[in-house]
């Protein structure tokens, strides 16, 4: 094998693991503008409103805190970019690392390519770990006291399900 044809086998390597981590790292937020009310007692559309309105008010007035809302785009773009922050100072740390350790065989690009792409997966495989934060305990103190005043008003609140990790 060439020294040509190992070194682009070890950049589409590269490549290929950075797309990876980066789309790793992608979670859903959980966003209570999605909650459903379903009548039950025959409520209109206004009254179905009013009520979520006022038991929003009283929610808010019996946890102290407001649900803030946070755009969904906004927010995965803001992961994607320390993703890729991480991926990249990974595989920066690891390609000098490689080029140390490595730099005495007799392809030193090779050591500093495969240092890189270790740092790289390294580094978006701790940074998965920490985005498992797990529900605001606010949003969740605030969703269940909404939902009790509306289930206490004739409504059914659907909360939708979080997407498995895989």
């Amino acid at each position: 094998m060439s020294s040509n044809s190992a070194r682009d086998r070890l950049a589409a390597i590269l490549i290929a693991l950075l797309g990876v981590a980066i789309a790793a790292g992608a979670r859903a937020a959980t966003d209570l503008a999605a909650v459903q009310v379903v009548p039950t007692r025959g409520q209109s559309a206004d009254q179905a409103r009013r009520d979520r309105y006022e038991c929003h008010n009283w929610a808010v007035e019996q946890t102290g805190s407001a649900p803030i809302r946070v755009d969904p785009a906004e927010e995965a773009a803001d992961e994607r970019e320390r993703d890729i922050e991480r991926v990249v100072t990974g595989a920066g740390i690891g390609s000098t690392v490689g080029a140390i350790v490595g730099g005495y065989d007799h392809d030193p690009l090779a050591s500093v390519v495969a240092g890189g792409v270790l740092g790289a997966a390294v580094a978006a495989i701790t940074g998965r770990g920490k985005k498992k934060e797990g529900p605001d305990p606010a949003a969740e103190e605030y969703l269940r006291a909404l939902s009790a005043c509306l289930e206490a008003r004739g409504y059914e609140v659907v909360v939708p399900s979080e997407p498995e990790e895989a």
